[in-house]
């Protein structure tokens, strides 16, 4: 089963500056790769159940994505078909207005490409999500600070967890040279240091 693994990218709209959030798995709740930071939403690209409907209705990289956005950054339950139905995602409201951020350019996905994780061998898509500040303060103002998998890292000088860690060289250097982080999210967010540029700019 291959994973997903985002890199979330809070641009500031007045300074194209950006910020980044970042995720520790804490041992006590996770048994594989534990103790090691990631990036964030990160999960299995798989239906929301088993269930046939399922199979169709979430064969979707984004439809997933906004499911782990839902589930590990505002800590809401999992959206695991047990309500015997399918997820109606137009009616559901943080999928429409992401949906409807990305129509109006003020959210855009990437996909970097397929790697593979040497400690799991696990397929990986790598993804970026870049959101305007206040699209993502609007819809993820209330992230949580500890979800089912470990804790979300804040600079020391942010009010929010929300806001993450700056994207400068050094925050950037510091989680691949100094501290163990799974080596999905390391490559990127290596690669998204890389072509920042093209990553952050506007669209017209």
């Amino acid at each position: 089963m291959p994973a997903i693994e985002t890199l979330t990218l809070r641009r500031q709209r007045d300074t194209d500056k950006a910020t980044f959030l970042l995720h520790w798995r804490d041992p006590a709740k996770v048994a594989t790769a534990a103790g090691i930071y990631g990036l964030i939403p990160a999960g299995e690209f798989q239906p929301s159940s088993v269930a046939a409907w399922d199979k169709a209705n979430d064969f979707d990289l984004w439809r997933s994505m906004v499911r782990e956005y839902s589930e590990e950054i505002l800590g809401e339950p999992e959206r695991d078909g047990s309500h015997g139905e399918p997820l109606d995602y137009e009616n559901w409201t943080l999928y429409r207005d992401l949906q409807a951020a990305r129509e109006k350019d003020r959210v855009t996905a990437y996909c970097l490409g397929i790697g593979l994780d040497t400690l799991t061998l696990t397929a990986t898509v790598l993804t970026v999500v870049v959101m305007d500040d206040d699209v993502f303060d609007a819809l993820f103002g209330d992230a949580v600070n500890v979800n089912a998998e470990g804790v979300l890292i804040t600079a020391s000088e942010s009010s929010s967890v929300s806001e993450g860690v700056p994207l400068t060289e050094e925050n950037v250097k510091r989680p691949l040279t100094q501290e163990p982080m799974a080596s999905p999210g390391a490559c990127i967010l290596e690669r998204s240091w890389r072509f920042k540029q093209q990553i952050l700019k506007k669209r017209d």
